[in-house]
């Protein structure tokens, strides 16, 4: 991905069938920048996604639905801004 001053935080809902969650939780852990925080049991997967080096947040939100058992995801919040780079850079100082 193009460096850039700008970072993007996301969270999306993913549906998976209850009996897929954890498989598709594996998958999408393995994505870089991306996290799931819960939800696996019922097969909605609540998950943030942030730019990594590959590629942008919505680039890789865009990949979730071609994944083996995802039903669907869909976005819930998405902030991007220059002062998530300076709140890291002050907790690093």
């Amino acid at each position: 991905m193009e460096n850039s001053n700008t970072m993007n935080l996301c969270s999306c809902i993913v549906h998976t069938r209850p009996e897929r969650g954890q498989e598709v939780e594996k998958l999408l852990n393995s994505i870089p920048g991306v996290e799931v925080h819960g939800g696996v049991d019922e097969g909605k997967l609540i998950v943030t996604v942030e730019d990594s080096e590959e590629s942008s947040a919505g680039d890789t939100m865009m990949t979730f639905n071609s994944l083996e058992g995802v039903v669907s995801a869909t976005l819930i919040y998405h902030y991007g801004g220059d002062d998530l780079n300076e709140e890291v850079i002050r907790e690093f100082n």
